[in-house]
This record gives structure tokens, sequence and C-alpha cells, in this order.
């Protein structure tokens, strides 16, 4: 895994256009527990939306809902999991800009690949900042 700035993750909630699913890990700093989430973007009816799953086995993953204003909803309901508090409060901040304030609570990591497209990174800028270069380049 390797570490990135939660300014990557800026990137994937905020592009219109699909994602096809960036796998990242985030770790408390004070209490040390982490999560994995893949997260999925999509269109409809000419609106964005950012879905959200959480890992429960070894790259095995179960939807949480969908991410907006500050939270995760599935079918219309709140989803009050920890996983979902925790990443709805990481989402929110990263929307609001506040990356130095996130950085100081949480690691955020990468598993290799692309955040954007999913792709495998080769490159020591890629791999630095989780996002390869045509992703890059789009911002």
């Amino acid at each position: 895994m390797h570490k990135i700035s939660s300014t990557a993750l800026h990137t994937v909630i905020n592009r219109e256009s699909k994602t096809n699913g960036a796998h990242f890990t985030i770790r408390s700093i004070k209490t040390g527990k982490d999560f994995t989430y893949k997260i999925t973007r999509s269109e409809f009816k000419e609106k964005w939306y950012t879905h959200v799953h959480v890992e429960v086995g070894y790259l095995e993953f179960v939807r949480l809902g969908t991410y907006s204003d500050g939270k995760i909803t599935n079918k219309g309901n709140a989803v009050e999991t920890p996983a979902a508090l925790g990443i709805a409060y990481i989402l929110e901040k990263v929307e609001m800009e506040k990356f130095e304030f996130l950085d100081s609570i949480c690691d955020i990591f990468h598993l290799g690949k692309c955040l954007v497209c999913g792709k495998t990174l080769t490159d020591s800028k890629s791999i630095e900042i989780g996002l390869g270069p045509k992703c890059r380049n789009k911002i």
C-alpha cells in the first residue's frame, strides 16, 4: 500500500466522469482502526452519483450506499454503520477541501492502482499521488 494525501480523493469524488472503482484504505491515526473502500461514480438523468462499497473480506466488497450531503444513504435511508459514518465524514471534509485537517487525523493508502481508472500505476509520481498521468491531466 502507498500513502497519499487526501487531495487525491477530491479528484475521485468531484469529477463529472465515471470512476471505475477507486480502492483505498483509510486508517484513523488516533485509534489505528481502518476500513478499505471502493468508490464508483455514475451518471443518471444528468446528475452524478458517488457509490461507496466497503471491504468485508480480502478484496470482497459490499455496497454501503450512495454518498451525498455528508451522509451515505441506501434506498433512501441513512446508513449508520461505523464504516459508513467514517467514509461520509471523510468525504464531507474532502468536499470542503479540509485536506490539512484530514491528513492530520487519518492516513489514506491506495493499492497501487489509479484512483480514477483503476489501471496499475507504474511511475513514481503516479504512485506517490495515486493518479495516473492521463487521469491526473484531466483534473
